[in-house]
């Protein structure tokens, strides 16, 4: 059977440290933020308790999305976690993550979650799986643009501890705004020929009130 709460929790703290980890699969980027083209560009995760072995499995790769319909959907700007069970196994922990090198103009990322789970985390953590953010604690919005050029990873996940599944985590409107373009300062070339032009344009109007005076 399932390991009682108390002992699971030790193990998923132990498994939360060493599964927050990025992967090989990195894009210059966050792409498709929105899952207009469903999970592309997302990798995904999975915790299980098979009932004939009676073991539990952490962090197993999900390699295709198909088999895990009833763990992880998506719709227009919004993907939804699941807990379940079938006939062999107790799915009772999905993780949904993308990591990607932060853009130089890269300024705000946010996004919006509705959580119905025992246990639920929305976070970006760096390439060594230091916490930069949490969502759930810390607010909806952060500040990313001291990391241009920084490899980051944006992980969402939700884990059962009470043995009652179908817990749920939808992530909605993800984005990153942009720095707004300063103008830029004119040159010392660019002073120097208007300050020409300036110059010019008086002497034409000298030389023109000159000969109307003649």
């Amino acid at each position: 059977m399932r390991l009682p709460v108390t002992c699971k929790k030790v193990l998923q703290s132990v498994a939360l440290v060493a599964g927050l980890s990025v992967s090989a699969n990195v894009s210059a980027g966050l792409i498709n933020a929105d899952f207009s083209d469903g999970l592309n560009g997302w990798e995904a995760e999975y915790h299980y308790y098979n009932y004939n072995s009676d073991e539990e499995f952490y962090f197993e790769p999900i390699v295709d999305f198909s088999d895990f319909t009833a763990n992880i959907s998506t719709e227009t700007n919004k993907a939804t976690l699941n807990t379940s069970f079938d006939d062999d196994n107790d799915y009772f922990g999905v993780y949904l993550f993308q990591d990607f090198l932060v853009d130089a103009n890269s300024f705000q990322l946010s996004l919006m979650h509705d959580i119905s789970a025992d246990y639920a985390n929305i976070v970006l953590v760096d390439e060594n799986a230091d916490l930069l953010h949490d969502f759930i604690n810390d607010g909806l919005t952060f500040d990313i643009s001291g990391f241009a050029g920084s490899l980051v990873s944006l992980q969402f996940g939700i884990e059962d501890e009470d043995f009652v599944l179908e817990d749920t985590l939808s992530i909605s409107n993800i984005s990153i705004s942009q720095l707004s373009t300063p103008v830029p300062e004119p040159t010392s070339f660019a002073i120097f020929s208007l300050a020409l032009l300036g110059l010019r344009y008086q002497v034409n109007r000298r030389q023109q009130k000159t000969r109307l005076n003649h």
